[in-house]
């Protein structure tokens, strides 16, 4: 039989194990006292899930939201004289006054996208200078000489404004690049040598190539424009006109056009707009202008640098109550009699 003293041993022995069977498990209930974030992490991640949910259900128009994402609409603003006011003799404050007084306010004007009446977040001048691509037609048809085509690059040499520069492209089957962006007079006024009327023209790809190598990479720069100068017949472009025109409305590019008259004389086209509705619809869903060669290039050229430097106005707004996959008409308007507006007609639909 066991002594006492045996059986004292063994119970020491019993808490001493049990003692090292605890202290064994203390770095598994170290490890597991972070637990408690886990619920934590795993409510995160829930509101991270039903966020982005959330984000991508209005953004796929099944239901109109408020995006509260900053939109910019270039418009084309300026006060005309009353022509019964009498003409101002003022003079040095007095007359800078009166000049601060033709910039328009945000308050003048209301805005609506898609239908939905927005608040305009700002309405101001923009002073900052171009980029102008001018796109000539360079192909064989065309009922104008290159005489007359080169009249319109050398046209910009007197008229852009400082920080203004003007590339110059011909094309027919292919863009070429005629003069890189410059400000320098000579390069402008010497382009009648480097012109050649060849081939068929292909004005939707030529329009693509600029949007997308010359024009894109530009977009510090609020001011983009091209300046097409031709009458507006394309032969099988590979990308399609309202793809084109949806690009050049994303992008914010102001498109006008120096036409030239229609060597198709009005024929239907099958995939694409006649030459003289696809430049209509180029400017007017730009918010460009249509000149003609026959006027006054001089004056047409001085005409849009002016305006692109004096009317030049940037509309910021958050959209509200929108649906970005539908087509939405846009309308700017002003009680102002004196205010004149023009802007692009619409913002294309959103790929989802």
């Amino acid at each position: 039989m066991r002594t006492e003293r045996e059986r004292a041993r063994e119970r020491e022995s019993e808490r001493a194990r049990k003692r090292g069977r605890e202290s064994e498990r203390e770095p598994e209930r170290r490890l597991f006292s972070l637990s408690p974030a886990l619920p934590i992490c795993r409510a995160l991640v829930l509101c991270l899930s039903v966020s982005l949910s959330l984000a991508a259900l209005a953004q796929s128009g099944r239901n109109p939201v408020s995006g509260r994402r900053v939109t910019v609409v270039n418009v084309f603003a300026q006060r005309v004289e009353d022509p019964n006011k009498p003409r101002s003799l003022l003079s040095g404050d007095a007359l800078k006054k009166e000049e601060d007084e033709k910039i328009i306010p945000k308050q003048a004007i209301e805005f609506y996208d898609g239908g939905v009446r927005q608040e305009v977040q700002a309405f101001s001048p923009d002073p900052t200078p171009a980029r102008i691509v001018v796109l000539m037609d360079n192909s064989l048809t065309l009922q104008s000489d290159t005489k007359k085509l080169a009249a319109v690059p050398a046209a910009f040499a007197p008229e852009i404004y400082e920080g203004d520069k003007v590339m110059v492209i011909g094309y027919d089957t292919k863009p070429e690049i005629i003069t890189e962006f410059t400000d320098d007079p000579k390069q402008l006024q010497d382009t009648l040598s480097l012109l050649r009327k060849n081939d068929t023209p292909r004005l939707f790809d030529a329009l693509n190539v600029v949007m997308e190598d010359v024009l894109r990479p530009e977009v510090g720069f609020s001011k983009r424009v091209i300046v097409v100068v031709g009458d507006g017949l394309d032969r099988d472009s590979k990308i399609k006109f309202d793809e084109l025109l949806s690009k050049l409305q994303d992008e914010n590019v102001t498109v006008y056009a120096i036409q030239v008259r229609d060597r198709t004389r009005g024929a239907l086209r099958k995939d694409a707009p006649k030459p003289a509705e696809a430049l209509k619809q180029l400017a007017e869903g730009t918010g460009g202008k249509i000149y003609s060669i026959d006027d006054d290039t001089k004056t047409s050229v001085k005409e849009i640098c002016d305006e692109l430097r004096n009317n030049r106005y940037q509309l910021t707004y958050y959209p509200e109550g929108i649906n970005p996959i539908n087509k939405r008409l846009l309308l700017l308007s002003s009680s102002d009699p004196t205010v004149q507006l023009r802007y692009k007609g619409w913002h294309p639909p959103r790929k989802m």
